[in-house]
């Protein structure tokens, strides 16, 4: 080639360069294919390269690229389908209609016994994906339910290693029975302790109204929460997946008892009392050594010598796979919590093995089995000798030992610390589990499918105790052990057949099935006191020397149920659903075993009806109502049977025993119902950036067992009876909100809201009261029942507070709520357990690469039963709560006058002190996240790895002082503040 055609080349190349190089504009406007209104803030991307913009607040956009034509354009938008156009021209303007995604509502809800399109419910169903079960890191998935559903109270019950959750999904219905929801994992029943890794978890769904619920008869009268586990996938490859985090669990809010100066001017205090307003000499209030402490300042805070560091490892690992005949998922895990408090231990380790094979295209089969252990060393409680114990203390002895009775002269103060001596305590728990269903499908024609189930829970639990004399428990008294096995078997089988059939514009679902369930609990145990040697803990019970006993029992109980619904679906708008199902449950009595549960339920989908076609405002409508029954066989078994109770008597020079029948029959008993009807209405505005539902709901709970008094010439004091009401009524509101949607920065926000009102409606026989268990007519099932503090009496008050009821200045004033001018005990009042309202609100925030998570939940309107108030002892022969007390020289209206005339237990009206407004707003969490970019993990072909790290608990806001209020008053094992550390990778 010669030299001219070369360069004549290598300009064409350059020119071909320049060109391509050259920048051209595109431009263009986005609307909605249905309103034809504009769209503002769709994003826009060049498909292949870089460049990206949004729309303005008129729907256009502009974006400049130097690709050559053709060029494809994609557009993406919160609430419409992902669409892309090919562009041929520069000089042409793009005009795109966005098609509103349907994705949100084809989303599948598992329901009872089945699953159904989202757009299809009929019920108030809230479903939790996987993503917000395992955002938060947590020992237990039900609490990350809390805040999150409507209508759902979830409480951490305690701050020890491996505490439970409570549970109450609208309010509290039976007196004597559990208020707990049905907790179903793969369909069946596991109970409120999930100890699943959380993410195995698939999702979470929350069945809140009768007619998501009565399709479980007796076992859904309180909500069902469905967890549904991941299973395999068909992709022909192995996903592997590993999440840890480290817990470090710091010091939590806990308020200050009194120290040694201050509790040494208390006594001062206690003793002016007694001696005519004068002070006394210290000489004469205290001890030689105590008075040698003081002067030293030989004082102890027992808080800070039983507080540690708290550290709780987790790990799980996950591998799924497969291929369209074969689906495997498998998981390992691994759990270590040790506690705020010495030789406070838990562990845990699990496995789960799922596996789903088509046989060919009739039958297929599936296997889901888990097995965990769990093995716990557990502590006895030491903050409340802790917090009574007197600051004037020495702690330890010389040679570093613990000092067993730290306060001089005090032989009923043991130290608080005493439970950490080698050796002299003991309480451990182990923990067997097998859980696991097994499934076959059949089908038997392409609209008839045959599904059995057999589940079986297998649960074995050994506790053993072995307390030295010299411990807590039995402060210098004899030992004492004990050992008890517990062997629980449960086993469910369910036969389901499911028919569907699409006419037309009518599509009718229907459900037919059995269910058979099965338990057995057996106990074994054995204790004494005074063992022979400290050395064999509880292995040697039969060598203690006292009060050695034995003991056992059985218990079955069996439910057998036959059920159906029908759902119907016309025009894709018009919904109807009805059910039955009927139960005969073994612990009711012959006749009374049976019971009927029906529901009905409606919905309208507004939205789909022509007239609303050409709305923009409103891209979701629906509204929803229905009505159920749902039982409750609230008796333990064989309560109908009558019982035997065990006497004691002489039997000439021997010891002897002797039954008398301490239960009277009654044949007559039969089931609680809750008939409940439900209103509720789906919406969705502005291209779905606000979605949400609005529940309204009214229950009624009747035919109550409670126990009613006899007349004690029958011989017995009490017979159960079917007898009580109760009612419940609320709002739940549950909203989402997109609040930004951009390119690199999004923001979405969960609000949910919950007021429930519940109320006894009658007792037994016209009683209004029954003050022994604090039900009152027309009150809450929860409440306190006691008089209420509103200051103390002043100086200037001696007439009024002598006329009152002979007290005198520097005693608590209670509330005259008769009023008649004097105090009795009409004078108590009540103080509801149960909030006024609850609410939840999760911000999640992302930038890039980098998420943030804020959690915010609250109950407002409670009052809780709060254990320091009683802690403050007038007399002053304890430590007690650093009250700011009365004194002529301090009228404070807190707590009482010091008085050393009184005993710890008998100050007037101690008891209200302990009743405190409980509410309290918290930042439960707060995650930030950061993912790294993906080009730094393709050489190591990891998809995705995640750094988080979690602030859990500190932040409360609340009228309680150094407290957590959602503990619920209590001073033991106090919720701790949680730094969690932790990484999330998928390869």
């Amino acid at each position: 080639m010669t030299k001219q055609a070369l360069l004549i080349l290598f300009f064409i190349g350059v020119h071909i360069h320049m060109a391509s190089a050259q920048h051209h504009e595109i431009k263009g406007t986005l609307s909605d294919v249905r309103s034809k209104e504009t769209l503002p803030g769709v994003t826009v991307r060049v498909m292949g390269g870089k460049e990206s913009t949004q729309t303005d607040a008129m729907g256009n956009f502009a974006i400049k690229t130097n690709a050559p034509l053709p060029i494809t354009l994609q557009f993406n938008f919160i609430g419409y389908q992902e669409t892309s156009t090919e562009v041929r021209s520069f000089s042409t303007p793009v005009l795109v209609s966005l098609e509103p995604s349907e994705e949100a509502l084809d989303e599948v809800v598992v329901v009872g016994y089945g699953t159904v399109r989202k757009r299809d419910l009929t019920g108030a169903v809230t479903s939790v994906k996987a993503k917000d079960i395992t955002a938060i890191p947590t020992t237990n998935a039900l609490k990350s339910l809390q805040g999150k559903v409507a209508g759902l109270d979830v409480t951490q019950s305690s701050g020890q290693p491996g505490a439970n959750v409570g549970i109450v999904l609208r309010g509290n219905r039976s007196l004597n029975a559990d208020n707990q929801p049905l907790v179903l994992v793969d369909g069946i029943q596991y109970g409120s302790f999930v100890d699943i890794n959380p993410s195995d978890i698939a999702s979470i769904e929350v069945l809140k109204d009768i007619s998501s619920t009565a399709i479980y008869g007796t076992r859904g009268a309180n909500g069902v929460i469905i967890i549904t586990t991941k299973k395999g996938n068909a992709s022909g490859r192995t996903n592997v997946s590993f999440n840890s985090y480290l817990s470090v669990n710091n010091k939590p809010f806990y308020p200050k008892m009194m120290d040694g100066p201050t509790y040494a001017q208390l006594k001062r205090e206690a003793y002016r009392t007694t001696n005519n307003d004068e002070y006394m000499a210290d000489e004469d209030i205290f001890n030689a050594t105590e008075l040698e402490y003081i002067r030293s300042g030989q004082f102890v805070d027992w808080q800070d010598l039983l507080f540690h560091t708290g550290l709780l490892q987790n790990y799980e690992m996950n591998l799924n796979g497969g291929n369209e005949k074969t689906q495997f998922a498998i998981s390992l895990g691994y759990q270590y919590d040790k506690g705020m408090f010495k030789n406070d231990h838990f562990k845990r380790y699990n496995g789960r093995l799922s596996v789903d094979h088509t046989l060919n295209k009739i039958f297929k089969i599936g296997l889901s089995m888990q097995y965990t252990f769990k093995n716990q060393d557990k502590r006895d409680n030491p903050m409340n000798m802790a917090n009574k114990n007197l600051p004037i203390a020495k702690p330890y002895n010389d040679d570093g030992s613990v000092n067993l009775y730290p306060a001089p002269g005090y032989s009923t103060f043991i130290s608080p610390l005493a439970d950490e001596q080698p050796g002299v305590f003991k309480n451990n728990i182990n923990d067997k589990r097998l859980f696991g269903s097994g499934y076959i499908d059949i089908h038997l024609h392409k609209d008839l499918l045959f599904k059995s189930t057999i589940g079986i829970d297998v649960q074995d639990i050994r506790n053993g105790y072995f307390r030295a004399a010299n411990t807590l428990a039995n402060v210098g008294r004899n030992s004492s052990s004990g050992d008890s096995t517990t062997t629980m078997v449960k086993y469910t089988w369910e036969n389901t057949l499911n028919y569907h059939k699409t006419i037309g514009d009518h599509d009718f679902n229907a459900l037919a099935g059995t269910s058979t369930i099965k338990s057995k609990y057996e106990l074994f145990e054995g204790y004494g006191n005074n063992q022979a040697s400290d050395l064999t803990g509880f292995y040697d019970i039969g060598s203690n020397t006292s009060a050695k006993d034995i003991g056992s029992r059985l218990e079955e109980i069996g439910l057998a149920s036959f059920f159906g619904r029908l759902n119907y679906k016309l025009k894709d708008r018009y919904l109807f659903q009805a059910s039955l199902r009927a139960d005969g449950s073994s612990v009711l009595s012959k006749g009374n075993k049976w019971g009927y549960f029906p529901s009905l339920a409606g919905a309208w989908r507004i939205i789909d009806e022509p007239f609303m076609s050409k709305e923009g405002l409103l891209n979701e409508l629906k509204l929803r109502l229905s009505w159920g029954k749902a039982g409750n066989s609230a008796i333990s078994p064989y309560s109908t049977l009558g019982a035997l109770s065990k006497s004691a008597y002489a039997f000439g020079s021997s010891a002897a025993f002797g039954y008398w029948p301490s239960d009277l029959v009654n044949p007559n008993l039969t089931w609680e119902t809750t008939a409940t009807w439900n209103l509720g209405i789906d919406f969705g505005l502005f291209s779905n950036r606000i979605s949400g539902a609005i529940e309204l709901y009214d229950s009624k709970t009747d035919n109550l067992l409670l126990p009613s008094l006899l007349p004690t010439s029958t011989g017995y004091a009490t017979v159960m009876q079917n007898v009580g009401k109760t009612a419940n009524k609320g709002i739940e509101i549950a909203i989402n909100t997109v609040n930004i949607q951009q390119e690199n920065w999004n923001w979405q926000t969960d609000w949910s809201f919950m007021l429930n009102r519940e109320k006894i409606v009658a007792l037994n026989d016209g009683v209004t009261r029954n003050i022994a268990n604090a039900w009152i007519v027309g009150e809450p099932t929860k409440i306190y029942y006691d008089y209420k503090k509103i200051g103390i009496w002043q100086l200037g008050e001696e007439e009024a507070a002598q006329a009152f009821g002979g007290y005198r200045p520097g005693d608590i004033k209670i509330q005259d709520s008769n009023p008649n001018g004097v105090s009795d005990p009409d004078d108590r009042t009540v103080f509801s357990q149960v909030p006024r309202y609850s609410f939840g609100v999760n911000n999640s925030v992302s930038y890039k690469n980098v998420d943030l998570t804020v959690f915010v939940f609250g109950r407002i309107g409670q009052y809780i039963n709060y254990e320091y108030g009683a802690t403050y002892k007038p007399s002053a022969l304890e430590n007690g709560a650093n009250a700011n007390y009365w004194t002529p020289e301090n009228p404070s209206n807190e707590f009482p006058r010091p008085n050393s005339g009184y005993s710890t237990s008998s100050y007037l009206f101690q008891s209200t002190l302990r009743y405190v407004d409980g509410s309290f707003v918290k930042i439960r969490d707060i995650t930030l996240g950061y993912t790294l970019p993906k080009k730094w993990l393709e050489r190591l072909s990891v998809q995705r790895i995640r750094l988080y790290s979690t602030l859990q608990n500190y932040f409360v806001f609340t009228k309680v002082k150094d407290y957590d209020p959602e503990r619920g008053g209590d001073l033991s094992f106090p919720l701790p503040r949680t730094i969690v550390f932790g990484v999330n990778v998928d390869l």
